[in-house]
């Protein structure tokens, strides 16, 4: 499964730059993924709090109010992002439990990778009092 999940998450790496050109893509995505996380927060409890600060530093990113992360990290968030609203993925979300589970391996790992930078943004959102 760990073969596949990275595959497809290469695949959407590919595609993530097309969403860094297109802001209203981007919008639609950070969209579906906010719908996706209220309406199956059973299945993401653990990461849901890292989940959401993801989606406002994308939010931040694209909106340009935000423009101190690196391309590499934006393009992971899209790409996890990407993975998570796809409900045909590795383990299809159909399935009852198992379909959040290669949900919660892609954006977990995604958190642990660009660990360093979401904790900048947090710090940037505390210095300017921004809260969602």
């Amino acid at each position: 499964m760990e073969t596949k999940v990275k595959d497809m998450i290469n695949s959407d790496k590919k595609k993530a730059l097309e969403y860094m050109k297109d802001k209203e893509k981007s919008k639609k995505l950070i969209d579906e993924a906010i719908h996706k996380s209220r309406e199956e927060s059973s299945g993401i409890k653990e990461f849901s709090g890292d989940l959401h600060t993801i989606i406002n530093m994308f939010k931040a990113f694209i909106s340009g109010e935000y423009r101190s992360v690196s391309k590499r990290t934006i393009i992971t968030i899209i790409a996890a992002l990407l993975y998570f609203v796809n409900p045909l993925d590795v383990v299809p979300d159909f399935i009852i439990y198992a379909g959040f589970i290669d949900d919660a391996l892609v954006i977990s790992l995604a958190i642990r990778s660009i660990k360093n930078e979401i904790e900048d943004f947090k710090r940037w959102k505390e210095i300017n009092k921004i809260y969602e």
